[in-house]
């Protein structure tokens, strides 16, 4: 019985015959962060079917209608965030006239960072007034590809720069165009939710 043992132990240590592959092996998985509304990996929205969120701002309320055709990683991670209610009385920390209004990041509500960042997508959708896309880390002079997370812009006017800068546009502006005019620096968005096709909020 003891030889018997052995013999499976010598065969589970060297696993494969000999002229074989050795089984494929992957890193082991880092240890769990401290978990926040953004830690899970965003599921893609269903292909072709646009996703409308509306931002009840203290302005005003926001609706956009998000194109997972054009760009499905920025759009259900933007979709996620709103779900998770990370964007719940986030400010809008930056006001450019003519230019644009951005928000999203978590510091300014004493909240952790996503601990992720989204790839850069090549998306159809021009940056003309109204559109929303992610904003992305500015290091050393220039803009670092692929590092957008949580922070947002909306085009107060259209911005043909930015689309061969290659930052992702995923949506417009649907109804309250008007709202974005209003928007100051430290106005928050009070709630974001998602738009069901019944046509209530999530």
């Amino acid at each position: 019985m003891l030889r018997i043992l052995l013999l499976i132990a010598v065969v589970a240590l060297f696993g494969c015959r000999a002229g074989e592959p050795p089984a494929p092996t992957q890193p082991p998985a880092p240890p769990p962060a401290a978990e926040t509304p953004a830690e899970a990996k965003p599921e893609p929205a269903p292909e072709g079917e646009k996703v409308s969120v509306n931002l009840e701002t203290q302005k005003g309320a926001i609706e956009l209608e998000l194109d997972p055709t054009a760009a499905p990683k920025a759009v259900a991670n933007f979709v996620k965030l709103v779900k998770d209610g990370f964007y719940d009385g986030m400010p809008f920390h930056r006001v450019e006239p003519g230019f644009v209004i951005q928000a999203g990041d978590p510091s300014l509500v004493n909240r952790p960072p996503a601990g992720y960042t989204i790839p850069d997508e090549k998306s159809p959708i021009k940056h003309v007034r109204g559109t929303i896309a992610m904003a992305r880390v500015y290091r050393g002079g220039q803009m670092v590809p692929n590092s957008a997370s949580t922070q947002f812009y909306i085009c107060l006017g259209d911005a043909p720069h930015l689309d061969q800068m290659g930052f992702t546009a995923f949506g417009r502006i649907v109804k309250g165009l008007e709202v974005i005019d209003k928007i100051a620096v430290g106005d928050k968005i009070v709630k974001a939710s998602v738009i069901e096709k019944s046509g209530g909020p999530a």
